[in-house]
């Protein structure tokens, strides 16, 4: 029985305390574990898409170090997988979105440029992505700030259409912040006519796991 819990813990719960979501494993081309210093991921090598990104936010994440804006290939990701280039987004009309964002990993360099990474980004509409989802960062950071200890999860849900390297344009973009006292599950339509208040986009946690077929904490 013991033996069973150790594994159990070993296999669901990763760096930080993070809830493995979708069973993700390094031998998997379609859910790859990738755990980096900030944030850890699941990734479709084969699609070239996070599954979902997640990270824990206290205050200590945030400090004074400007933004990297230094978009890149993961390179770090099998030789193999279908990765995708800053450029891939050019003309499109789409952001590249941070799933993991910049102000969260603000203590360091390093950090903040591994936010950049191209695997840790998902296209994004303008309206969506400065609009109820910025708005949402910022309410997390304040939460931090004042002392709660967050872990939130982030990723894309459907196919939209596709932009240059066959790049996904996801239907909707959802995310998930547990706190200690209040938790709150958000699915963004990808859309450009949207309401501002994010909390508008609150769904029950049931709806969300049924969508995205992973399963929260």
């Amino acid at each position: 029985m013991l033996i069973s819990i150790l594994f159990y813990l070993q296999v669901a719960l990763l760096p930080g305390g993070i809830f493995n979501i979708s069973g993700a494993s390094t031998a998997s081309t379609t859910n790859y574990l990738h755990i980096k210093k900030g944030y850890v991921m699941s990734y479709d090598g084969v699609q070239g898409k996070a599954n979902w990104v997640a990270w824990t936010l206290t205050a200590s994440d945030m400090g004074n170090v400007p933004r990297s804006n230094r978009f890149r290939q993961d390179d770090d990701l099998p030789r193999s997988f279908k990765k995708i280039e800053a450029d891939d987004y050019k003309y499109s009309g789409y952001d590249r979105g941070h799933l993991c964002n910049s102000e969260d990993r603000s203590s360091s360099f390093y950090l903040n440029a591994e936010t950049f990474l191209m695997s840790n980004m998902i296209p994004q509409t303008p309206e969506l992505n400065r609009g109820p989802w910025e708005r949402l960062e910022a309410y997390c950071r304040k939460l931090a700030l004042r002392g709660q200890n967050l872990t939130i999860y982030a990723g894309g849900l459907g196919i939209l259409d596709k932009i240059g390297n066959e790049v996904i344009i996801p239907k909707y973009c959802w995310k998930v912040v547990i706190g200690p006292e209040k938790s709150w599950y958000l699915l963004f339509p990808n859309q450009r006519d949207l309401h501002p208040n994010w909390q508008t986009f609150a769904v029950p946690k049931a709806t969300l796991e049924k969508m995205t077929g992973l399963r929260f904490p």
